[in-house]
């Protein structure tokens, strides 16, 4: 070895002693020329290594003596012509690398006598054309190397012997055309780089031949459009790389029915893959039709490289076709929203995306399931998107904040580069990771008249804000307006208004509202039953308020609403006894509790009155001591004379109703002549048996007859359950409750208790019959209102002997009851009078 000495001449008998020489290498040095005999009588050498050296010529002469040569290597020098005869008689030579030299032109003969040639190298010289024959006698060429020289067309036949050729570079040269012949018959070639030429169009059936080709580079050129099949015949293709040129469309019959390809590169062109076609129908109609995605039938793919093309929505097929793919590269297109459905794929191997550069503005994964359960990960890329803050964002803000747990089908891979803007004020940025996710809203363009409407993704809420409106009524909601999913509650703003009844609260609409919030408007009385029993917060601030009644107070005792009524003139005297005890309950949220102040009373609050306060009792000693006296007597009296009687007085009545005896002491009120039905029968459907074949026969069957409202038979298919429970119960003069097991887990059943319940309180009438169906369930399962519904009222026990006549007094008596008993009793006296 000589390399790296500076040597730079060399003397002409230096090997003369040296006959077995094989190998020799004197790269690197400064070598300029070499004596024409330097190589006189190496007959053995095999391997010549001179590159990096400054040689100008290689003459004839220096090899031969040399026929068992090998390899020669003159890369990096100053050669610019070689002799027609250079490489004559170089029988067994199978490597010659002549790159980066300065030739312009080789002879058509210099590679004739070199028949076992396999690998030629060339690369980086000034060759701007090539004798169609110069490859005519090297058959056995495997590696073709012509990169970086300055050829724009090659010969036809240039290849046409070379049957054993497997790779050839053509890269950076100045090819503007092919000839359609000129790799006819290359069924070997397995690598075809043609980048960084200046190809504007591909011959038809260019790569016809090409059976064998592994990998075909046609990057960087100018190519518009390709033909089509112009790949079709390459069925062992695995790598393609097209970017970098002016592609507009692809058809599906360019490319291989094969599922080798694993490389796709399609980078920088001009792709949308939205386009379509006109067609006549068979009406003679013209349609549009939507063309299928071209590489849909590419299923091998592992890395899909689309970046830099003009892409504005994620195909369909790269969803469900690809089940290897492993890299998707789409920074830099136009892809302006995602969904959950644009990111879950049929691939059965980790997945990365890139998404950045794009003009996303939406990501919306609400409706993703992010449980991986052992799915493999889809990692994606999406910073430098002008991302919206709002609640499509949600859940991606979720996923990029960690909360979604470790164990997540998707991951974000940027997540601390990406951020998101106010759809109000888009020149301000916010990291995404940072962000408060509760705030994260939707405006939507529809709403109610001169309202405005948006959502919450994080508790699933629909606003309507109708503020500084002039409303004087409920705002009329319709169902168009309400998000599709169920799922969503209702908060309804009407601050500053002029609003005197909560009436329009009771449509259908409004039976999700969840947040009430109505703060000064006009209103001066609040009624429950306009209250649906999903709320949970209710704001009556700075309103003309100055009392609840005590319906109102009872209803509030059964639920757990935030509540908020400060800043109302409240009248503090005995009738806000009940209001007071509530409001020092500390299990209560009344929110400005401090701000319930007394009209009649200056600078007091009612939180702070005592009891004495707020309903004073007589003080006078002697007074109170008389009406003490005579109560006492009055009652003992009272004790002694009525205590049997009304120990017993149930029992009484029903007797004598069941008998028709002095009818007017069991005697109604006829207040409910105007209601459809005696009795609406609430029940579990578990419980249909005894109700269809006892309780309802028993009924409407016997005397005296009832006429009673059933689902099955009475409620209106279709129609809101809310809404048919509230009509059942207003048309009907009793609601019969049966109450079992099966009852207490109807969440309907107990919808129904509750409506009848808060109809009885505001009518102040017994309206509801409890029947209990076997045992009393247990306290602990019952429901809190109905709990102390059963503690302070009496029930009918179905095993009572005199279940029948207690469930008859307790049912809506005739009116003509006692009518119809005294006719009976004068046709008896007509009949013994003829007798």
């Amino acid at each position: 070895m000589l390399t790296e000495n500076r040597i730079e001449t060399l003397p002409e008998s230096l090997f003369r002693n040296t006959r077995n020489l094989t190998k020799l290498e004197l790269q690197n040095n400064g070598i300029s020329s070499l004596p024409k005999s330097l190589f006189a009588g190496l007959t053995n050498l095999r391997n010549i290594s001179l590159w990096e050296n400054r040689l100008s010529q290689f003459q004839p002469e220096l090899l031969l003596d040399s026929p068992k040569l090998w390899s020669l290597e003159l890369t990096h020098n100053d050669i610019s012509k070689l002799d027609p005869d250079v490489f004559s008689g170089l029988k067994e030579i199978r490597k010659i690398h002549i790159s980066n030299n300065h030739l312009d032109a080789f002879p058509e003969t210099v590679f004739h006598g070199c028949p076992n040639l396999e690998v030629l190298e060339f690369e980086n010289n000034r060759i701007t054309d090539l004798p169609e024959n110069i490859f005519k006698e090297t058959v056995n060429i495997k590696r073709l190397n012509m990169n970086r020289n300055g050829l724009t067309w090659l010969p036809e036949k240039l290849f046409s012997n070379m049957t054993n050729l497997e790779n050839l570079k053509l890269k950076r040269n100045g090819i503007r055309s092919i000839s359609p012949g000129l790799f006819e018959g290359l069924e070997k070639l397995q690598v075809l780089d043609l980048q960084s030429n200046v190809l504007e169009d591909l011959p038809v059936g260019i790569f016809d031949d090409l059976v064998s080709i592994e990998m075909l580079i046609l990057q960087n050129n100018s190519l518009s459009e390709l033909p089509d099949e112009i790949f079709a015949n390459c069925e062992s293709l695995q790598e393609l790389y097209l970017s970098y040129n002016k592609l507009n469309r692809l058809l599906p019959t360019m490319f291989p029915n094969s599922t080798l390809m694993s490389i796709l590169d399609l980078s920088n062109n001009n792709l949308s893959f939205s386009y379509s076609r006109t067609e006549l129908s068979p009406d003679n109609k013209t349609i549009t039709v939507q063309e299928y995605f071209p590489l849909a039938h590419l299923r091998g793919l592992k890395r899909l490289l689309l970046k830099n093309n003009q892409i504005t929505e994620m195909p369909l097929a790269l969803n469900t076709e690809f089940e290897r793919l492993e890299v998707l590269d789409l920074n830099n297109n136009s892809i302006s929203y995602l969904d959950h459905n644009d990111l879950t794929f049929r691939s059965i191997r980790p997945m990365q995306i890139d998404f950045r550069n794009n003009h996303i503005r939406v990501i919306n994964l609400n409706h993703m399931n992010f449980s991986s359960n052992g799915e493999k990960e889809v990692s994606i890329y999406v910073a430098d998107n002008p991302l919206i803050c709002n609640c499509e964002l949600y859940k991606f803000t979720l996923l990029a904040q960690g909360k979604l747990g470790d164990d997540t089908v998707l991951a974000v891979q940027d997540d601390s580069a990406v951020t998101c803007s106010n759809p109000e004020r888009l020149n301000e940025a916010f990291y995404v990771t940072s962000i408060d996710e509760t705030s994260l809203t939707c405006r939507l363009q529809k709403c109610v008249d001169n309202c405005t409407c948006m959502t919450r993704a994080h508790d699933k809420m629909f606003f309507v804000d109708c503020s500084y409106r002039g409303l004087k009524n409920i705002p009329s909601l319709k169902k168009e307006l309400l998000p599709k999913d169920d799922d969503y509650g209702i908060t309804l703003i009407l601050r500053n208004n002029s609003i005197t009844s909560l009436d329009g609260l009771g449509s259908r609409e409004y039976a999700g509202l969840v947040n009430l919030t109505i703060p000064n408007n006009k209103l001066s009385v609040i009624n429950e039953t306009f209250l649906p029993v999903t709320l949970e917060v209710l704001n009556v601030r700075g309103n003309n308020i100055s009392f609840l009644t005590t319906s109102m107070v009872e209803f509030l005792n059964l639920t757990d609403i935030q509540l908020s009524i400060g800043n109302n003139p409240w009248k503090c005297d005995c009738n806000t006894a009940e209001l007071h005890k509530f409001l020092r309950d500390p299990d209560r949220k009344i929110l400005d509790i401090h701000d319930v102040s007394c009209a009649n009373i200056p600078n007091e609050v009612l939180i702070s009155l005592s009891d004495e306060d707020l309903c004073p009792l007589i003080q006078q000693p002697f007074v109170i001591a008389s009406i003490t006296a005579v109560s006492v007597c009055l009652l003992v009296v009272a004790i002694l004379g009525t205590v049997s009687f009304y120990t017993y007085r149930q029992d009484i009545k029903v007797w004598l109703f069941t008998h028709r005896l002095c009818l007017w002491a069991v005697a109604e009120e006829e207040k409910d002549d105007d209601k459809k039905y005696d009795a609406f029968i609430s029940y579990s459907s578990k419980d249909e048996e005894f109700v269809n074949n006892i309780l309802v026969p028993g009924l409407e069957n016997e005397d005296p007859k009832y006429k009673l409202c059933l689902h099955y038979r009475d409620w209106v298919p279709g129609d809101y359950i809310q809404n048919q429970i509230h009509h059942s119960v207003e048309e009907s003069r009793r609601t019969i409750v049966v109450l079992s097991r099966n009852f207490i887990e109807n969440v309907w059943g107990q919808f129904e208790f509750k409506a009848a319940h808060s109809k009885a309180l505001k009518d102040k009438t017994n309206r509801v019959i409890v029947i209990v169906l076997g045992e009393v369930p247990p306290q602990d399962e019952l429901d809190e209102e109905l709990r102390l519904y059963l503690t302070t009222r009496t029930y009918l026990l179905k095993t009572d002997p005199k279940f029948w006549e207690k469930l008859r007094y307790a049912m809506p008596h005739p009116p003509d009851l006692l009518t119809k008993k005294n006719k009976k009793k004068e046709k008896q006296i007509q009949k013994f009078e003829l007798g």
